[in-house]
């Protein structure tokens, strides 16, 4: 009798890099929903980057009992492991319109629009990803490897480049979840950006000490997040701008289960 398997999980699969020169093509532009780097904007609206605002605040709120920082990797950042007063985690599934968008330092790049990306270091990679539905079910704190895990733990960070993530999906919106974390408060705000297929966030360079008293912070471990509403789907395609070589990130994490629930983006998206 022939035994049968499920097919291997798929976590987060890397296509190969192309060099973005930003000295030659500093402009993100978003062209009919399609990414491109230009010289110029050309006929595009070009979007001013969105300020990090302390009075715009979204996402469930929870108490930081301790945040501890350790260094298990000097040359790529630091760790940061957070408690909470929780049992469970849930982050607030919110439509990525640009005021969602903006109350995490983020900008919100829609079809005829572009915007200047700012980078310490000219010359970014750009990377297509396919990320699976269980991308989030594996944990890079908690030394379990590549094993498929029964809960998602929270993962966020922040560093000194740019990111760019794209909703490239033709089936489904791109998931990138995000956080507001304030340290003397000891509150952090946590939310899910669903960005609708055609539009993109940009997340400007976020190096430590600069003089504000919160945090904005990114992840996009649950970019899938959209494939648990059935079983059409198991993964999402999607593209990034980001630094490969030589950048050092932030890390905050949290063991506790995250819940994460789903967002129905049917109808139009509101711009």
């Amino acid at each position: 009798m022939a035994q049968e398997f499920f097919d291997p999980v798929l976590f987060i699969k890397e296509d190969a890099a192309a060099v973005v020169d930003l000295s030659q093509t500093p402009f993100f532009c978003n062209v009919d929903g399609y990414p491109s780097y230009c010289a110029t904007p050309g006929d595009l609206e070009v979007l001013e980057t969105a300020a990090s605002n302390p009075d715009l605040v979204l996402g469930k709120e929870y108490d930081v009992l301790s945040a501890v920082t350790s260094y298990p990797q000097p040359q790529y950042g630091n760790q940061t492991r957070m408690e909470f007063r929780a049992h469970t985690v849930e982050y607030e599934a919110v439509e990525a319109t640009p005021q969602a968008a903006a109350a995490f330092g983020m900008t919100l790049v829609s079809p005829g629009q572009a915007i200047r990306v700012a980078s310490p270091q000219p010359h970014l990679a750009l990377v297509d990803y396919e990320y699976g539905m269980f991308a989030g079910h594996q944990s890079p704190y908690q030394g379990t490897g590549s094993r498929l895990l029964g809960t998602v733990c929270t993962d966020l960070e922040h560093h000194d480049f740019p990111h760019v993530f794209t909703s490239l999906d033709p089936h489904l919106p791109l998931v990138i979840s995000v956080g507001k974390y304030w340290p003397e408060r000891k509150k952090i705000y946590l939310a899910d950006l669903w960005v609708p297929r055609g539009r993109a966030l940009y997340v400007p360079p976020r190096p430590p000490n600069q003089g504000l008293p919160f945090m904005d912070l990114h992840g996009n471990r649950n970019s899938a997040l959209a494939c648990w509403r059935g079983i059409g789907r198991s993964s999402v395609r999607t593209q990034t701008l980001l630094q490969t070589e030589g950048g050092y990130f932030y890390w905050f994490w949290n063991p506790l289960p995250a819940l994460h629930p789903l967002l129905d983006l049917a109808g139009p998206p509101h711009v």
